[in-house]
């Protein structure tokens, strides 16, 4: 019995930009003895250039605005349908960020724009904003300009322009090697930036918000700022705030009066030091049940409050951790540790 091997394969090419024509063929092939075919997939054109501009003079905002242009070098015309740039930055702690595409010569519907944020570090970029192109072609010689687009924070977290990887501050187009090409998912245009070294890094910064070193109420605000480059497990790190309970009798009791990440996900005890240090018999220990920091940002503040079981006062004075400022500062008297071992303060 013969067996009968039918392939269909239909083409469709588009041979002209947008606003010209197109042209679609397609052919039936029937093969009535089996056969197995190889094909090596076609190099990528190496064609392609990635210009770009700065929209803002690289100002420091909850937003940062560009131009990015496409232009093909070559001398035939170049399918988009599988063609996307790249713009690498950091966000700088921003958590909620969104791209927009403002005005675009080649059309901002002709375009699809997303945010990515990078699993692992690289240098000057944790994330990077992705155009891909929905169709159509680039005819040889010609450009696709996408005059104004951005990427945003709509928690209003400000960004700095000036550490990132394809940032460059002229307000002209021009070919910039640190935007990226792929044609298919191959790059054929620009460098990705490296990996970078981890480095997973914190300080506690802290606020007073008490009116007098005297009453019964100790009420420091701390906040968590990610100094390194990685995402960090908040459960991994605990806080102390090392104090004096100046009586030896009194239970102490502990409030979490507002967090920003939620005081569900706030963990308060209370540690005798024995021998007890300079202006330090206790500490209170922060923990965290969940939650994460990401690179270069923050927890947001953590209102603690801490009273004795019988609200006697408490003598601040004479307190390792207590400060007199009442903005957020850093405060190195204050201790933070990674899976246990130290990595900011000094303990007394």
């Amino acid at each position: 019995m013969r067996r009968v091997l039918v392939v269909a394969v239909v083409l469709a090419a588009v041979l002209t930009g947008f606003g010209t024509g197109i042209a679609i063929a397609a052919f039936t092939a029937r093969e009535s003895n089996p056969q197995t075919l190889t094909a090596a997939d076609p190099p990528p054109p190496a064609t392609l250039v990635a210009q770009s501009r700065s929209n803002d003079g690289g100002a420091t905002a909850s937003g940062f605005r560009f131009g990015l242009r496409l232009v093909n070098s070559g001398t035939s015309a170049a399918s988009l349908g599988t063609v996307t740039m790249r713009y690498w930055f950091t966000a700088d702690g921003a958590q909620r960020l969104v791209p927009a595409c403002y005005y675009a010569t080649f059309g901002c519907p002709q375009v699809t724009l997303s945010i990515t944020d990078l699993d692992a570090a690289r240098e000057n970029a944790d994330h990077y904003l992705q155009v891909a192109f929905n169709g159509g072609s680039l005819a040889a010689g010609g450009s696709a300009t996408l005059d104004e687009i951005a990427a945003l924070d709509e928690g209003g977290v400000p960004m700095t322009q000036t550490d990132d990887w394809s940032f460059v501050n002229r307000s002209s187009f021009a070919d910039n090697a640190r935007v990226t090409v792929y044609v298919g998912g191959q790059l054929v245009w620009g460098t990705e930036p490296p990996a970078a070294t981890v480095t997973e890094d914190f300080e506690v910064q802290y606020e007073n918000r008490a009116v007098v070193p005297t009453d019964n109420a100790l009420v420091p605000t701390v906040k968590l700022v990610d100094v390194g480059n990685v995402e960090i497990d908040l459960r991994r790190i605990t806080i102390r705030y090392w104090f004096t309970k100046d009586t030896v009798d009194q239970e102490l009791l502990g409030f979490c009066d507002y967090a920003q990440i939620g005081c569900e996900k706030v963990r308060l005890g209370f540690v005798p030091v024995s021998p007890a240090r300079p202006k330090a018999d206790t500490y209170l220990e922060v923990e965290f049940t969940g939650g994460t920091m990401p690179a270069e940002g923050t927890t947001g503040g953590i209102n603690i409050r801490v009273h004795k079981a019988n609200y006697s006062e408490f003598d601040e004075t004479n307190d390792y951790s207590w400060g007199t400022n009442t903005t957020f500062e850093p405060n190195p008297r204050i201790t933070a540790y990674l899976d246990g071992q130290l990595v900011w303060g000094t303990p007394p």
